[in-house]
């Protein structure tokens, strides 16, 4: 018995687009900015957005330094590489 699989980049596309994995990724994402806004001064943001559709249009989750007070921390202690390894 031959099984094919079609591959259709509109499926791949609303599959990226799922609430509930955009959810896991945005709640991973917040677990690290949470880690990082801990470790000292300074705040540190969520980010989230799809990607263009080349074709697949991939969701991409980021955090990132919110002030300067995180953007010097970050800079001398790498707090978001230490938030992310925990």
């Amino acid at each position: 018995m031959t099984v094919r699989i079609v591959d259709t980049p509109d499926a791949l596309y609303e599959l990226r687009r799922d609430p509930a994995l955009v959810a896991v990724e945005q709640a991973e994402a917040q677990k690290i900015a949470d880690r990082a806004n801990a470790q000292g001064k300074g705040t540190y943001a969520v980010g989230s957005r799809q990607g263009i559709r080349d074709p697949q249009g991939r969701w991409r989750t980021n955090v990132s330094t919110a002030d300067a007070y995180a953007m010097r921390a970050n800079a001398k202690y790498n707090i978001l590489i230490k938030a992310m390894s925990e």
